[in-house]
């Protein structure tokens, strides 16, 4: 924990989130809107053609505006993938300015650095990302909820239907990074600057989870979140909780990539056996990271300290 306060503990830690949603929402809906632009006066002659001599119902008007702009709607679906890589290459952007912008802080205000953790944790993260793909997938197919959640298919179809190199440049490096800037560089060390751990962990993790747009990937969001805090607060280095985000993403489409997972859905052993296997992995890597980079110690803030969330201090 560092002692660096702002004059609006609120506006510190909701500014950058709002900028971070609102630039993302923007960025989106930019390119969505240059998409639908070049079918917009087809649509439009084709309400005037179908409205000569007489008005139409709202009704007929929806129905010949979506009919004419079908094929839009359709490269918005085709191209889903890379509007969200653009979308995060954008905020990425704007989350290392405030990034860099904090770390300059700190060191102006005597912070010290922690010191440097030796190659072989980084690789144990490595193993624990790969594991970690793996169970996670096991355990929600075990648990059906992809299945129960509707919201979750429709968005694995729209994240799947592009290219393998384009899924694993977007999802596997792009996505994962910008969300650590965010969500771990920026909110969670805002959050350490005057709280305890667990109470940063908490509260950006849930940040974190309601980004995600079903169900299924909220629970594991969140619960992700915690991990790649506790790795930012062990190695003080934010390549830790990236390297971590990076793997399992990245895994995850290339075990799907090459019909690892489909293999292994095909036999209720395999996919119990196979969560079973990788959570016995997740937690001896753990332990082994523990031992290499030592445990949490107690921070308790004081009780007086003020709550970074109560925006009339």
């Amino acid at each position: 924990m560092n002692q660096i306060q702002g004059k609006n503990p609120f506006w510190r830690l909701a500014g950058p989130l709002l900028a971070y949603l609102v630039l993302q929402w923007a960025v989106q809906f930019v390119l969505m809107l240059g998409i639908c632009i070049p079918y917009m006066p087809g649509a439009y002659a084709d309400l005037m053609r179908m409205g000569e001599g007489r008005a139409l119902s709202m009704q007929e008007i929806m129905e010949v505006y979506v009919s004419a702009m079908e094929p839009a709607f359709a490269a918005i679906n085709r191209y889903q993938m890379m509007i969200m890589g653009a979308a995060a290459l954008g905020t990425l952007i704007l989350t290392y300015i405030f990034f860099t912008k904090d770390r300059k802080l700190e060191k102006a205000n005597g912070v010290t650095a922690p010191e440097r953790k030796p190659a072989s944790a980084y690789v144990l993260i490595f193993f624990m990302g790969a594991a970690g793909s793996v169970g996670v997938t096991c355990l929600t197919a075990m648990a059906h909820l992809a299945f129960l959640d509707s919201q979750y298919q429709r968005t694995a179809q729209v994240l799947y239907a592009a290219g393998f190199p384009v899924q694993l440049a977007v999802l596997g490096i792009l996505i994962p990074v910008s969300e650590e800037m965010m969500f771990r560089g920026i909110l969670f060390k805002r959050f350490r600057e005057s709280q305890g751990f667990w109470y940063s962990a908490v509260c950006s993790s849930i940040f974190f989870a309601l980004i995600h747009t079903n169900a299924t990937q909220t629970v594991s969001a969140f619960l992700l979140g915690l991990m790649l805090a506790y790795l930012y607060e062990r190695f003080g280095s934010f390549k830790a909780p990236v390297l971590l985000h990076v793997t399992m993403n990245a895994s995850s489409l290339v075990f799907t990539e090459l019909g690892i997972f489909q293999w292994l859905g095909t036999d209720p052993v395999r996919v119990a056996g196979a969560a079973i296997g990788s959570a016995f992995i997740c937690s001896v890597v753990f332990v082994a990271i523990q031992r290499m980079v030592g445990g949490l110690q107690k921070d308790d803030p004081p009780a007086d300290r003020p709550n970074p969330l109560d925006m009339f201090r």
